[in-house]
C-alpha cells in the first residue's frame, strides 16, 4: 500500500513509501536514511497519510 509521510509539527510532506502491511501508531518507519515514529494515521481518499515525528 502507498503511504504518504507528513511531518507532524510542520504538516510538510516528506515523501511516499510502499508498505506491505498496515502501519500502527507508535511503530517506526525508515525513509531516506532517517527514522520516523508514527504519531497518527489518517485515511484519505488518495491513500493513507502518516503523521510522523523525526527520530534521527
Amino acid at each position: 500500500m502507498k503511504v504518504i509521510l507528513v511531518e507532524n509539527a510542520s504538516k510538510e510532506g516528506i515523501g511516499q513509501l510502499l508498505l506491505k502491511t498496515q502501519p500502527q501508531n507508535g511503530e517506526y518507519v525508515e525513509f531516506d536514511h532517517k527514522l520516523y515514529s508514527i504519531h497518527r494515521i489518517i485515511h484519505a481518499e488518495g491513500g493513507i497519510k502518516l503523521m510522523v515525528i523525526g527520530i534521527r
